[in-house]
């Protein structure tokens, strides 16, 4: 058993707690009237308008059946006990895609509900679902929308009340397992029903096995919360599922369910228990069986994931192949790369070697160059004649007056600065001295005329 099978269990035991630890306190407004049929939502705690991915979602939320891919009929059957009296209930259910709108869905289904000391409730209704793109909605799914029309019969142990009525929903999913629904029922002429239900609802499917759901229901000035969730095993073989069960006239209950996928016929079992003990008056039962016409069967579809698992790893096995042999070349070829590396280093340094060595030769050439040099120098001092004596030195001319650096000189129209270095150093070259020493009193390379130039002292 691999790790995440192991924590399966534990896991599902954790949520299912914290599931029940949201149930909301009872309602004693709850009787016959306002229960809903389908193993399956009976299991997971009547939270399924967010779920609704069979026949019975008709009742709970009409968008859910949109692009149905195969026909699908479905029959429950239960019985539900609570202090005011038991209640025995069945439905009928059939839908299947409408063929000139590819995401479109029809169906019709019949509900019954007798409770003893409670009244019977009949409806039939007419069902239509399809799936629409909005653009103004930013989905990642198409967004689902439904409805019913139904005639309603209601008899609580006198004259029945009929009428005509509409159920509405809208289911929107994302692709990562996040959807929310919206759902108005029994929204009828008077037939016994004061008020319509309305129903807001959310689930997350986590990893693709586990459901955790919430419905919330108000009508008649009355709220209640339902939480539930569902674990899938065996790739959808055998389902697990846990949550408050429907309050049969305020009895608080926790339900139980079971799904078997034996494709294309589906089982489910559900029932529930008094939240106060199993001696409470209370608790309920109830089968539900789907059968999808044309869906191919569960051992040919759980053989046919097992074949696309098992191609998938082998895809990725001759994928790592791949990789290996494109390692192993990239190996093969950085080696080859070494190796001539090596080989043009050994070169290399044998050519090092062999310049050091014509260097030495060279050094050695040039010492005995100027040790031969310095031996005709000698020589050739040895053979030189005496030089004369040197002549009598001249009278010196009589010193020029001391000139006081720096200057002053107040330029004249036509003075430049080649003019100004000849008269005070009888050098015109040394004009770049001038300049350094006047930059804010030379415009455009002429001094400004009646501006004091600073002659500094000449630097031969």
């Amino acid at each position: 058993m691999t790790k995440a099978a192991k924590t399966y269990p534990h896991a599902l035991a954790r949520l299912a707690a914290g599931a029940l630890l949201f149930c909301s306190s009872p309602v004693l407004g709850s009787n016959f009237n306002d229960f809903l049929p389908g193993a399956k939502a009976m299991g997971m705690g009547m939270a399924f308008s967010a779920v609704a991915d069979d026949p019975s979602a008709m009742f709970f939320n009409p968008a859910g059946t949109a692009n149905t891919p195969y026909a699908q009929a479905g029959s429950s059957l239960g019985r539900m006990d609570s202090p005011v009296g038991a209640m025995s209930f069945m439905s009928l259910n059939y839908v299947r895609p409408f063929e000139p709108i590819n995401t479109a869905t029809v169906g019709a289904a019949y509900y019954a509900g007798r409770q003893t000391n409670g009244g019977d409730r009949d409806a039939f209704l007419f069902h239509y679902a399809q799936e629409v793109k909005l653009p103004q909605l930013y989905l990642s799914k198409p967004l689902k929308v439904g409805g019913n029309f139904k005639f309603i019969n209601i008899d609580r142990k006198g004259p029945g009340t009929f009428g005509a009525g509409f159920d509405g929903g809208v289911l929107a999913r994302s692709n990562f397992g996040l959807s929310g629904s919206f759902a108005v029922l029994d929204f009828t002429t008077n037939a016994g029903v004061p008020h319509p239900i309305w129903v807001f609802g959310t689930a997350y499917t986590w990893r693709k096995w586990l459901t955790l759901a919430g419905d919330f229901r108000a009508h008649r000035g009355l709220s209640e919360f339902y939480p539930g969730l569902e674990a899938a095993f065996h790739q959808g073989l055998l389902k697990a599922r846990v949550g408050r069960g429907f309050q049969l006239d305020g009895i608080t209950q926790v339900a139980f369910g079971l799904g078997v996928n034996f494709s294309p016929v589906i089982l489910d079992v559900a029932m529930t228990v008094p939240a106060g003990g199993i001696h409470k008056k209370g608790g309920s039962y109830q089968a539900t069986f789907n059968y999808r016409f044309g869906a191919p069967s569960f051992a040919g579809n759980y053989v046919g994931q097992a074949a696309g698992q098992a191609e998938s790893l082998r895809s990725d096995i001759n994928l790592l192949e791949d990789r290996k042999k494109t390692l192993e070349t990239e190996t093969d070829t950085a080696s080859t790369n070494r190796a001539v590396a090596e080989g043009e280093l050994r070169v290399l340094e044998k050519r090092v070697t062999q310049l050091q060595e014509t260097y030495r030769q060279i050094q050695k050439k040039r010492d005995e160059v100027d040790y031969e040099l310095n031996g005709l120098q000698i020589e050739k001092k040895n053979l030189t004649p005496a030089p004369p004596p040197p002549p009598k030195p001249k009278p010196r001319a009589p010193s020029k007056p001391l000139v006081l650096w720096p200057r002053r000189h107040a330029v004249q129209a036509g003075d430049t600065l080649r003019s100004i270095s000849q008269q005070y150093y009888a050098d015109p070259a040394l004009w770049e001295q001038i300049y350094d020493a006047n930059r804010d009193k030379v415009e455009r390379g002429l001094p400004k005329e009646s501006a004091v130039l600073t002659i500094p002292e000449p630097r031969r």
